[in-house]
């Protein structure tokens, strides 16, 4: 992947002058020039670890390629960065728009421009994700560290340009959604999932790291906060609930290794309504947000969709209908699995689901905000232990049906 030197690396970069440049350099603009531009902050406190705005550019003269509108995304200025740069979040969504997004069957914003300063070789990440994998924890956590420390020494920057859908109806997590909403959203999912499925496609991406390649590092986080999370919930955590905590602290890795002996498929990895706008003329979900993409069991991404996008006082049996319809759509897709190997996989996703956002709310290396980002954060974790009170955990891991 070639790499530039001119990547802005704050929204202040963002001129007249750079602009011309680049939609020029793409064809977009063939005599006229940004004369003049507006960027407006859109989506704070949604996506944690970019800044995404709305430009809207003026041109010297018409151009009938030229976007009236675009949005652009970089790296968040808050100290987010640091860990998006860690799980290397930016440069996996620019390879996503120039390698693997002419291919998709799902919709999702156009691709205008994109551009990094420096790229990891996806084969030395694996190898070195495999290195940590083999280690103990006291180890993993030493070179989490230290890697945290390095990244902060040499900020890299990165700048992606898509279509603006803001003509679409967006999606918003913390609102929730009706029960068609969620059926236009589980159809796109299907879609995506179905065209990945077992395919042998998703070996020539290697920069698309399968899920159980991170397990150590979720588990770290996990480890690192969960005494602090017990500690400020306090009275609010049933004795049910506190079990539950603890059996993850002793399982967490093996919730999420097990996930890997399962059909895997392509997984957007960040399945929210947050990342979601809807075309009613069309009757569809477009998807958004490619950063956190992994390789891994379906019931992930059904999990980390269902957790969120329901009220808190959702009944079961909508649920089950939900899981049931997604089902249908993959069978429509041509995939095939049976309902007691999904709807286990689900269990274990929305397990999976609580071991990662149930210390997010005292993770010092994670910046929420102080409105909108607080709030979705502890609904989202009150809907997930909402949605566990039927999963028999205790047993989960020894009831893997043997097809999956």
């Amino acid at each position: 992947m070639r790499i530039q030197t001119d990547v802005p690396f704050s929204l202040e970069d963002i001129t007249p002058n750079w602009l011309t440049h680049v939609l020029a350099g793409e064809g977009l603009l063939k005599s006229a020039s940004v004369t003049q531009l507006d960027c407006r902050v859109i989506g704070e406190e949604t996506g944690f670890l970019g800044l995404v705005a709305i430009v809207t550019p003026r041109y010297s003269s018409p151009e009938p390629d030229a976007p009236d509108s675009l949005i652009l995304k970089i790296p968040t200025p808050l100290k987010n960065r640091r860990l998006g740069q860690s799980l290397g979040v930016y440069e996996k969504e620019i390879r996503f728009y120039r390698d693997l997004k002419p291919m998709l069957n799902v919709r999702t914003p156009a691709h205008y421009y994109s551009a990094l300063d420096a790229f990891d070789d996806p084969d030395e990440v694996l190898v070195r994700l495999a290195r940590i994998n083999r280690l103990p924890m006291v180890l993993v956590g030493l070179i989490a560290i230290a890697w945290n420390l390095w990244v902060g020494c040499f900020p890299r920057h990165y700048v992606l340009l898509i279509e603006d859908l803001s003509r679409y109806r967006m999606g918003d997590q913390l609102s929730g959604c009706s029960k068609d909403d969620a059926k236009r959203a589980l159809s796109a999912m299907a879609s995506l999932h179905a065209q990945f499925w077992n395919s042998e496609v998703l070996d020539h991406f290697r920069w698309i790291v399968p899920a159980e390649m991170t397990g150590k590092l979720i588990h770290l986080m996990y480890l690192q906060s969960i005494e602090q999370y017990k500690k400020a919930a306090g009275a609010r955590l049933s004795k049910r609930q506190l079990t539950l905590i603890d059996w993850i602290k002793r399982r967490g890795i093996a919730l999420t290794e097990i996930q890997s002996s399962c059909a895997r498929t392509l997984l957007h990895g960040d399945f929210r309504l947050d990342n979601l706008c809807f075309d009613d003329q069309l009757d569809e979900a477009l998807i958004l947000d490619w950063q956190t993409m992994t390789s891994g069991s379906a019931g992930t991404d059904l999990a980390y969709f269902l957790s969120a996008a329901l009220p808190l006082d959702a009944l079961e049996s909508d649920v089950d209908e939900l899981i049931r319809y997604y089902r249908s759509a993959l069978e429509q897709c041509g995939v095939v699995i049976s309902e007691e190997s999904l709807f286990w996989q689900y269990e274990v996703g929305m397990l999976s689901m609580l071991h990662r956002v149930a210390p997010v709310m005292v993770q010092d290396h994670l910046e929420l905000g102080e409105d909108r980002g607080p709030e979705l954060m502890q609904s989202w974790i009150n809907k997930t232990f909402k949605r566990l009170e039927r999963v028999d955990f205790e047993t989960i891991l020894a009831r893997m049906p043997a097809s999956t």
